[in-house]
C-alpha cells in the first residue's frame, strides 16, 4: 500500500494543478505516507472540517461551510481524470492495486459529517479504449439560489432578491424605462449626426475626436444597458452585463424562466460546474471566437481546451472542445 501511495504522490507532484481537489489529495497522501512510515497502517480518516482547516488554513476554515467547500464526488472525479496516467505509472512500478477515495455515509450537518480517507483497490482487469473519454465528456451544472447573485444598486430597486416578475408593476416599470431609454438614445444619436452633417466647413481634428467619442458613448450605452434585454427574450439566458451586477460579483447571468403557475420571471443567477477533466471551476462564457454556440461552459483553468455545451433545461453539458488525446 505504501508504494501505491508513493505513486499517487509522484503523479500529483509531476502534474500539479491549481485546483482544490489537487490540494486536498496532496495533503491526504502526505499525511498517509507520514503515518505509514511510523508503522501505522489503519485508515486515516479526515472529516470535511479537518480537510478545510488543513488545506485552506484557520482564517478561511472558520468562515467557510465545509459542505459547500467539498461537494460529494469532487475527489473521485479528480482521480478519474488522472486515471490513465496513474494506471500507467502503477503498472510500470509493478503494482497490482490503485488508490481510491473512501467515504462514510455522513451527509453533512452536526454529528453526521462526511469523512474521507485513502484506500487501495485491485487494478481493473480491462478498460475499454473509449471509456475514459466517455466518463470525462459530461458535466453537471448548478444554479445559484434566489438572491445569491447581487445586482447593481440601481437594479436592486427593481429586482427584489435578484428576481423580478415580468408582469408586475416593477416589470412594467423596467420595460417602460428600457423603451424610454432607447428612444432618448436614438434621439441623441440623430441629433449628433445632424449636427455633424450640417457643418459647411471641413471637420477639424478636434471635431473628429469629439465625433468618435460620441459614437463610442452611444455604442457603449446600447451594448451595456439596452441590447442585452432584447437578446434575453430570444436566448432565455445571457451573460449579465457588468454594469447591471454588483462590483463584488465576478460572473453572473440573466435568465428568463416560468414558475409552476406559468408566470414569467427574470432573475440574476450564476451557472457553474466542476470540470470532469481537471476538477476546475466551469463558468458560462461567450462561445466566440472558437465555438458557434452563444454561451458555453469554460473551465477557468483551461478556458479554450476544456469547453462544454450548456443545456439550461437538463442542467447538463457535453465536451465540445479540442479532441482529447
Amino acid at each position: 500500500m505504501q508504494d501505491v501511495m508513493r505513486c499517487l504522490q509522484e503523479e500529483l507532484n509531476d502534474a500539479p494543478a491549481d485546483t482544490k481537489a489537487h490540494r486536498i489529495l496532496q495533503f491526504m497522501v502526505q499525511a498517509k505516507l507520514a503515518e505509514m512510515e511510523k508503522g501505522r497502517c489503519e485508515p486515516q480518516v479526515f472529516s470535511r472540517s479537518a480537510l478545510l482547516l488543513n488545506v485552506e488554513g484557520d482564517l478561511k476554515g472558520q468562515t467557510t461551510n465545509p459542505t459547500t467547500w467539498l461537494p460529494p464526488g469532487l475527489l473521485e472525479r479528480f482521480l478519474e481524470s488522472r486515471q490513465s496516467a496513474l494506471l500507467d505509472r502503477l503498472q510500470r512500478a509493478g503494482q497490482d492495486q490503485m488508490p481510491v477515495i473512501r467515504t462514510n455515509d455522513g451527509k453533512g450537518g452536526k454529528g453526521i459529517e462526511r469523512a474521507y480517507w485513502l484506500d487501495v483497490a485491485p487494478l481493473p482487469e480491462g478498460i475499454e479504449a473509449d471509456e475514459p473519454v466517455r466518463l470525462l465528456s459530461r458535466i453537471e451544472y448548478r444554479r445559484t439560489e434566489a438572491g445569491e447573485v447581487k445586482p447593481s444598486w440601481l437594479m436592486r430597486l427593481v429586482f427584489r432578491k435578484g428576481e423580478l416578475k415580468n408582469r408586475s408593476w416593477r416589470g412594467l416599470l423596467l420595460l417602460a424605462s428600457i423603451l424610454f431609454g432607447i428612444l432618448l438614445l436614438g434621439l441623441w444619436f440623430l441629433v449628433g449626426v445632424w449636427s455633424v452633417s450640417s457643418l459647411d466647413q471641413g471637420l477639424t481634428l478636434r471635431q473628429l475626436a469629439s465625433t468618435a467619442f460620441f459614437v463610442l458613448c452611444v455604442w457603449f450605452m446600447w451594448g451595456s444597458f439596452y441590447a442585452p434585454w432584447w437578446r434575453l427574450v430570444d436566448d432565455r439566458v445571457i451573460k449579465a452585463p457588468t454594469a447591471l451586477i454588483s462590483l463584488l460579483e465576478d460572473s453572473a447571468e440573466l435568465e428568463v424562466h416560468r414558475d409552476s403557475e406559468g408566470a414569467q420571471w427574470t432573475r440574476f443567477v450564476r451557472f457553474s460546474g466542476d470540470c470532469p477533466l481537471c476538477t476546475g471551476r466551469v463558468l458560462l462564457m461567450p462561445g466566440e471566437p472558437d465555438q458557434v454556440l452563444p454561451l458555453v461552459g469554460r473551465c477557468v483553468e483551461s478556458p479554450y481546451a476544456h469547453v462544454f455545451s450548456f443545456d439550461r433545461v437538463r442542467m447538463q453539458g457535453a465536451f465540445i472542445g479540442p479532441p482529447l488525446i
